[in-house]
C-alpha cells in the first residue's frame, strides 16, 4: 500500500507542477483532483485485497439514504 501511495505522490507533484508552470484554470484542477481522489482510493482497495464497489451498489447505497429503496 506503501507504493502505491507513493507512486500517487510522485504523480501528483510532476502534473500539480506543469499544471502550475501553464497556469491551467481552478477547473482543471478540480477535476484532476477528482480522477486522481477516485483513482487513488481504488488503486488502495484493491492493494488491500478489498474488490471496490460497482455502479449499481453506490446507486443502491444512496438511495437506501433517501429512503426510496427499502
Amino acid at each position: 500500500m506503501i507504493m502505491v501511495l507513493a507512486v500517487f505522490a510522485i504523480l501528483i507533484f510532476y502534473d500539480v507542477r506543469k499544471f502550475i508552470r501553464t497556469k491551467e484554470p481552478v477547473k482543471v484542477f478540480a477535476i484532476y483532483a477528482c480522477f486522481m481522489a477516485t483513482s487513488l482510493i481504488v488503486s488502495l482497495l484493491l492493494a488491500a485485497g478489498r474488490k471496490p464497489p460497482g455502479p449499481t451498489q453506490w446507486i443502491e447505497a444512496i438511495l437506501n439514504i433517501f429512503g426510496v429503496a427499502s
